[in-house]
């Protein structure tokens, strides 16, 4: 698994994936299918010192985005988020986690990374559980989309229950693309 620095020639293709059904429905907001919009929103991430986008590849082959944001060096925490754009890799979702840990709390000598899940979403739910972290809260009615609020439900990983748990995931480690 690799992780390639988003740049101006993904614009595109991250955009279809954004603006696609299976990816749009678990996100907090929907975007139009506006390429200057695109190129705004990546001047900003770009410019942003506290987060870092990348897009999966296996293989050769461009399947979704990865991220770390809102990083906080003073109480060595973040959130990492990631989707799937390419529906037929749906299956290699469960890997990205142990990919993304390894790399966060190596690099960025992170204690604690933490996610949010869209109620609905049971499958990314039941894979943050199942590689070890830990359900701490939900967020009642947090999000309004499609015309009704949606729950989002709150999970933690820390850096020693990582290395506790993940060590049976201790061999995947991301090829990364960064200029960190």
């Amino acid at each position: 698994m690799r992780f390639v620095t988003l740049s101006e020639e993904h614009l595109e293709t991250v955009l279809k994936w954004r603006t696609s059904e299976f990816v749009t429905k678990y996100m907090y907001t929907d975007v139009e299918y506006d390429m200057e919009k695109q190129r705004e929103w990546f001047r900003r991430v770009k410019q942003d010192p506290h987060s870092y986008y990348w897009v999966l590849e296996n293989k050769g082959v461009h399947m979704g985005l990865v991220s770390i944001t809102d990083i906080d060096n003073i109480h060595k925490r973040a959130y990492w988020n990631f989707y799937i754009g390419e529906p037929k890799y749906g299956m290699l979702a469960g890997f990205i986690g142990p990919y993304l840990y390894n790399f966060a709390y190596e690099r960025f000598k992170l204690n604690k990374l933490m996610g949010e899940v869209m109620a609905g979403n049971e499958s990314v739910r039941t894979l943050h559980l199942k590689q070890g972290a830990r359900e701490v809260g939900c967020f009642k009615d947090h999000i309004w989309k499609n015309g009704k609020f949606h729950d989002v439900y709150i999970y933690e990983m820390t850096k020693e229950d990582w290395l506790k748990y993940g060590d049976k995931y201790s061999k995947y480690q991301p090829e990364v693309e960064t200029g960190l």
